[in-house]
């Protein structure tokens, strides 16, 4: 599956090799993590709805030190799965530029989207997968696999996966009969 960055969540951590003489423990053996979370306080928690996360590991075209320039790249995936009691989504390698992608991961965050009524049975369209979703009082944050032409509704409206019009816009998650929001 090719998948497509447009943002990630704010929740990021890494496991290094295990063996303590291994010149590569903390490069090509190490894996890292990106999931939701909502800030308390100085640190940025969890707080799952439901529990999933993505995955780069040390030996992928990923660098952990700048990962906003992974924004903007499509990535061999995995498909989506679940392991040790959540959604698991690994990322193997970058695609080729001119592969189309099959999906977009897409976080949504309550502080520029608005608020998701998760106890609804039509806050998402059918085809938009949840990887993880983390919730504390009023903040939400919500990381999606979705296609253009899929939404989501919160309490600002729909929001909608827009591919460009032009060849200078970027797909983006914008709100039906608004501005394009990325």
């Amino acid at each position: 599956m090719l998948v497509h960055v447009l943002s990630f969540g704010t929740n990021w951590w890494a496991r290094f090799g295990r063996d303590v003489d291994d010149p590569h423990r903390f490069t090509r053996h190490a894996a890292y993590y990106n999931s939701t979370g909502v800030r308390c306080g100085n640190k940025v928690r969890r707080h799952w709805i439901t529990s999933g996360l993505i995955r780069f590991n040390g030996a992928s075209d990923f660098n952990p030190n700048f990962p906003d320039r992974a924004i903007g790249c499509t990535y061999v995936c995995s498909d989506l799965g679940q392991a040790f009691g959540g959604n698991r989504l690994l990322f193997e390698r970058k695609a080729t530029q001119s592969a189309p992608p099959d999906c977009y991961l897409v976080v949504v965050s309550s502080d520029i989207h608005g608020q998701i009524d998760f106890t609804s049975s039509v806050w998402k369209s059918i085809f938009s997968q949840v990887i993880a979703a983390s919730h504390l009082r009023e903040k939400q944050e919500t990381m999606l696999l979705m296609r253009p032409g899929d939404w989501v509704q919160t309490s600002s409206g729909f929001w909608q996966l827009m591919l460009p019009s032009t060849p200078h816009e970027a797909v983006a998650l914008g709100r039906v009969g608004e501005r394009i929001v990325a």
